[in-house]
């Protein structure tokens, strides 16, 4: 397995302002500085160089969000997995602090025919604190996708899912938040059938745990289903 890239990244807060405090990357991977957002917030685009993933490619990200600090950690372009001999895979190791925020709203992945591609992620987060998690993808032919998430919650398992496709009749999308408070977990609950009516064509499942409500999402087109994924995760960010 060939590590073609890696981020570490912690953010912090202070005066009610995040701010990120150390970054490295290497490798192809890389991340824009921090952008300002309302309310002290940061956000930060992450991406890699190159056309996209190839075969045996491995890349890891490490992230800390510091107590009171909020960051969205985004992609900024689609990212396609090519085909080879090896699978690719993809990991993500998160810790969220008490009272911090994390959005997670990775690239879309797009496996090419013959691909495979492991991806999988993990959220340490905190009482108190707060994660939200949007994954989407879509194969463009006969090819493999296995997606392993697990989170805790002050320590104590709330979610875990594995999911895999070998589907390319269409693209696919979750999201799910991690947090004690039942306000947040249910503004993603309702959420899902109201912005079900502004996307007809995405379909949604939902369920919920005692730390943990997560959408399941599943469309003909990949960027519906981003867009849908989208909003669902603009209505917990903005929920008291």
């Amino acid at each position: 397995m060939n590590v073609a890239g890696s981020i570490e990244l912690a953010c912090d807060a202070s005066r009610g302002r995040t701010r990120l405090r150390t970054i490295r990357c290497e490798g192809l991977s890389r991340s824009s500085r921090a952008l300002r957002e309302p309310s002290g917030a940061i956000r930060l685009v992450l991406s890699a160089l190159g056309p996209g993933v190839l075969a045996g490619d491995s890349f890891t990200l490490t992230g800390t969000v510091d107590e009171a600090a909020t960051l969205t950690a985004c992609g900024r372009m689609a990212t396609p997995v090519f085909a080879g001999d090896a699978p690719s895979e993809i990991a993500a190791d998160w810790e969220v602090a008490a009272g911090a925020t994390l959005l997670v709203a990775g690239e879309p992945l797009v496996l090419e025919p013959g691909s495979m591609l492991r991806a999988r992620a993990t959220f340490a987060v905190q009482a108190g604190g707060r994660a939200i998690s949007v994954d989407t993808f879509a194969l463009r032919g006969a090819a493999r996708l296995s997606m392993r998430t697990q989170a805790t919650l002050a320590g104590r398992l709330v979610y875990r899912d594995a999911f895999e496709t070998s589907a390319t009749d269409a693209a696919y999308g979750t999201v799910a938040v991690i947090c004690a408070t039942a306000a947040a977990r249910s503004a993603l609950l309702e959420a899902a059938p109201r912005v079900g009516m502004r996307f007809p064509t995405v379909r949604m499942g939902s369920g919920e745990t005692s730390g943990a409500a997560i959408v399941r999402l599943r469309g003909a087109d990949l960027w519906d289903v981003r867009a849908a994924a989208f909003a669902l995760a603009e209505a917990v960010r903005t929920a008291d």
